[in-house]
């Protein structure tokens, strides 16, 4: 049965006043190689298309209010462009599919703000290095991914493995730590001259103070911690500053700042 007969037979049964308000549509298993457009069902928001032979996703230009999208058990080799501009989208089934380049998919992820469920097991993409961390990290809204809650400690490893300056900096900010991370490019002194020992022990030594001196310099340069105390006690409320017979000031802000 083609497409747009099932559609149609659908739109029959359908309690919508008018059709094109259809909010449901369910066309799975029913054997499709492609789908018409359905750009006319402008408020569809549930739409399950698994286990057909589809191999393009062609056909979802104009439905920006759909939620949930079921496209697993089909022949889908490419996503480019078909699914970025759903914003609305929350649950994404491409499970048992035919996806390659886990950047180029995800790419299209990336401004889906609402996305929670998203599967992509039993795909190739799956099998490229660190796969699942490259999606968590690109994907921060997804929460349970091809099956499995995403655990905060899956996300400290995306965000070590993808942002590594960042969590350094985030590293050494936690709990008033600071740790220096600073490289000194390595100064090898140069060959032996027989002729001048005494200029050579002399450069070697200007050479080992330089060292010094950039390694003192970078140290100097991490930024400055600095904490703020307030003794809460001491502030009036304001009841206290309604009655006092004079002016109430609150007490002094004390700022100590640690390099």
């Amino acid at each position: 049965m083609a497409a747009e007969e099932v559609i149609q037979n659908q739109l029959k049964l359908s309690k919508c006043k008018v059709k094109n308000d259809l909010i449901e549509l369910y066309l799975a298993n029913e054997g499709l190689t492609e789908v018409p457009n359905l750009s006319r069902f402008k408020w569809l928001k549930y739409l399950w298309l698994h286990h057909n032979k589809i191999k393009t996703i062609n056909f979802l230009s104009m439905n920006y209010h759909i939620k949930e999208l079921y496209l697993h058990n089909n022949l889908i080799t490419d996503v480019t462009g078909a699914l970025k501009h759903l914003t609305s989208l929350q649950i994404l089934m491409l499970q048992n599919n035919w996806l390659h380049k886990v950047e180029k998919v995800i790419s299209e992820f990336k401004k889906l703000r609402w996305l929670h469920t998203l599967n992509l097991f039993n795909n190739p993409l799956t099998q490229e290095q660190d796969y699942r961390l490259y999606v968590i990290y690109h994907v921060p809204s997804v929460q349970l991914l091809d099956r499995q809650l995403i655990t905060q400690k899956e996300r400290d490893a995306a965000f070590g493995t993808y942002c590594q300056d960042q969590f350094r900096v985030r590293q050494s900010l936690a709990f008033g730590q600071r740790k220096p991370y600073f490289t000194v490019q390595h100064i090898t002194p140069k060959k032996t001259y027989k002729k001048y020992p005494g200029v050579l022990n002399q450069e070697n030594k200007m050479i080992r103070e330089l060292s010094e001196d950039i390694i003192g310099s970078q140290m100097r340069r991490r930024s400055i911690m600095q904490f703020s105390t307030l003794d809460w006690n001491k502030v009036p409320n304001a009841q206290q500053k309604r009655l006092a017979d004079e002016p109430l000031y609150s007490s002094h802000i004390i700022v100590t700042q640690f390099r």
